[in-house]
């Protein structure tokens, strides 16, 4: 994939209590992460969409889609262990 979106309930108004806090400190790390295997930390977002907000989703994912486009597709660095 190119992008990933991770999207989830606004903090605080989640049916899973705390998997959106959780989610937000994973996010956190995967973009620290993602620029040792050269892929640009642009490339994952996290949305606090709720169900009610598909206006709000289908722009975030246009957006997304327009800076990838920009990005151009993913070009991994390949790293050869010996």
């Amino acid at each position: 994939a190119d992008a990933v979106v991770v999207s989830g309930c606004h903090p605080g108004d989640c049916h899973y209590i705390n998997g959106n806090y959780k989610a937000r400190r994973r996010m956190k790390l995967i973009k620290e992460i993602l620029p040792r295997f050269g892929i640009e930390k642009e490339r994952i977002r996290l949305t606090w969409i709720g169900a009610s907000d598909g206006h709000n989703l289908s722009e975030t994912i246009n957006e997304l889609v327009e800076q990838v486009k920009a990005l151009g597709p993913v070009e991994t660095k390949t790293t050869i262990v010996i």
